[in-house]
């Protein structure tokens, strides 16, 4: 019943054709971004063979959020979200095309692959907050968590997509050719076709007519106004802007640990992605080949998750529902490595090749992605829900910036630690940490009661009353 309620809600909103386009321009955007990154935690492993190389791939993808994000913030508060949006996607294609000439030039040199990852997630940080921003101007207020839903579920199945068919598939049945002594193999054909569906992705955003992107009606905020010739000093107001932003997000202690509670499950998503190889060919001694293995269940558990969450999130509190879906996660993160002794106990020679060891860490992996929406949306839809539209892309933008600044010391402890240490321990490790920002989640909940909840929101926006006054600066 539930299901096929949040179905319609789908479907609703998909007969809108300008939220149809975005929604598409996602799916695909996405898909081949987890393709892309497929093909380089493949290339990586086939020529290094280390974790920590691993996570320096993720950690250029990391750091532009950290570098570009906040300031990217401003910037899309007061810009055309959608020309932002068209215009990021065929950068994003010109960056795969520069991809492919310097694998096509010198394939074993690693350094161009880390700078190119660097300069499209550099991209990304303008279009990320530009789309999440595009969302409530798409739809009703109504039909916003089911939109958020719809996203997320699409953020979930692109990765199934991409990790498990898209580029799996690909690498596998292209052939090698030549052309005027040039070798194309799979993996250079595969980043010319993710520089075409880019270019497909602007099309699709140029077909929404601009007037569709309306900022909902705020009555304690004035928009910020478009940078253009005249408005270019408001450069100089950069930083007082990215303060007042962060003093929103302080101020307002829901929308805080939203935001840390988001950041967290992206981490994790993160760290999922460098740990995927050792755990196929480390843990389970598979070749990294079957590194779709470990997605594929996640995705699908994601997917399932993400349709259910509106029906689950009107029966637990959101607080209750993280808290449950970190409990959840950590099991499974002890339990992987667990059953891989007790394989080795009970079976010491063919212990790795044990179909029921195979299913049981499928449908471990499947929870653990149904897990992660419990974390995801709740989080999300709270974010989502007290950032105004003159300060949302601000927000959105702070967040990305606090979760790359924390996932990459973490990424390369976990790289080196599983590198010296063994992945076994860095999953013990992983799980402590887990089951601890649980904790500290009911702890902060405690500290601030949701009774006063509502009157800091009324007095971050009162803090924030200036607003207007300080707009004014931009005309």
């Amino acid at each position: 019943m539930a299901l096929a309620a949040t179905s319609e809600g789908f479907r609703t909103l998909l007969k809108k054709k300008n939220f149809l386009r975005l929604w598409l321009a996602q799916l695909i955007s996405m898909t081949i971004l987890n393709a892309s990154n497929y093909a380089l935690l493949i290339l990586i492993e086939e020529q290094t063979q280390s974790t920590t190389l691993i996570g320096l791939a993720i950690i250029s993808f990391s750091l532009p959020a950290i570098l570009f994000g906040a300031p990217a913030g401003v910037f899309i508060d007061h810009m055309q979200k959608r020309r932002v949006l068209w215009i990021s996607n065929c950068l994003r294609a010109v960056a795969t095309l520069l991809f492919v000439v310097s694998l096509v030039l010198n394939r074993g040199v690693l350094l161009p692959v880390y700078v190119l990852t660097f300069i499209v997630s550099s991209i990304g940080q303008f279009f990320a907050p530009a789309e999440g921003a595009s969302i409530p101007m798409l739809v009703t207020e109504d039909e916003l968590t089911p939109a958020l839903s719809l996203f997320n579920v699409t953020f979930m199945l692109s990765q199934a997509l991409g990790f498990v068919l898209f580029a799996p598939i690909a690498l596998s049945v292209l052939p090698t050719f030549t052309v005027f002594h040039i070798q194309f193999d799979a993996i250079i054909q595969l980043y010319i076709s993710i520089a075409f569906l880019y270019l497909v992705c602007a099309i699709l955003i140029l077909f929404i007519p601009q007037r569709s992107f309306k900022p909902t009606p705020d009555e304690n905020a004035s928009l910020a106004p478009p940078i253009n010739s005249e408005t270019i000093g408001a450069l100089n107001n950069l930083w007082r802007e990215l303060r007042q932003g962060w003093r929103f997000i302080r101020t307002n202690k829901q929308l805080f640990r939203a935001v840390l509670q988001l950041s967290f499950a992206g981490i994790l998503l993160l760290v999922i992605g460098q740990l995927a190889t050792p755990i196929v060919t480390q843990l389970l001694f598979l070749p990294a080949t079957a590194m779709a293995f470990v997605f594929a269940p996640a995705g699908i558990g994601l997917v399932v998750g993400s349709i259910l969450m509106p029906r689950i999130m009107r029966v637990l509190e959101r607080s209750r529902a993280i808290f449950i879906g970190i409990v959840m996660i950590t099991l499974v993160t002890l339990l992987i490595p667990t059953l891989t002794i007790l394989a080795k106990f009970l079976q010491p020679d063919t212990w790795n090749s044990n179909p029921f060891l195979t299913i049981t860490v499928a449908l471990l992996m499947f929870v653990s992605g149904f897990a992660l929406d419990f974390v995801n949306i709740p989080a999300q839809t709270t974010m989502q829900e007290l950032s105004p539209d003159w300060i949302k892309g601000r927000v959105l933008s702070l967040q990305l910036v606090l979760y790359n600044a924390f996932s990459i010391p973490i990424i390369l402890f976990i790289g080196g630690l599983s590198d010296i240490y063994g992945i076994r321990r860095v999953l013990y490790l992983l799980a402590a940490g887990q089951i601890a920002f649980g904790i500290w989640g009911i702890y902060y909940e405690h500290k601030h009661p949701s009774e006063r909840i509502i009157a800091e929101n009324k007095n971050a926006v009162s803090l924030m009353g200036n607003s207007e006054t300080e707009n004014a600066s931009f005309h």
